[in-house]
């Protein structure tokens, strides 16, 4: 079974062009840790310009799990709650829904 984590983000533009390339650097990262195809989605027509859309890719509920626990033990997620709490006023993380493909 395929798991999507998804992280929404919102911000102004500024804080967008911030976590563009916060996720550039992130992805090697999450995939050292064990995410796959990470990819941030902007709206191109209709939607939210304001905000974005953070995806990682997982085999399994289990992964995801393990991915979790590494991600939230590194430095690397230590910095990025001090990068989120410095960039608070232009960028603002919404939380992460867990979807998997139902057909």
């Amino acid at each position: 079974m395929i798991i999507q984590a998804v992280t929404s983000w919102e911000g102004t533009v500024a804080g967008l062009e911030l976590l563009v390339q916060g996720s550039k650097n992130a992805a090697a990262i999450h995939e050292a840790m064990g995410g796959r195809n990470p990819r941030l989605w902007r709206a191109s027509a209709g939607g939210d310009m304001e905000q974005a859309f953070y995806s990682l890719d997982f085999d399994s509920l289990e992964a995801y799990g393990k991915f979790t626990d590494t991600m939230m033990a590194s430095e690397w997620w230590a910095g990025t709650i001090s990068w989120m709490d410095e960039n608070q006023e232009i960028i603002t993380n919404l939380g992460t829904a867990i979807y998997y493909n139902a057909i």
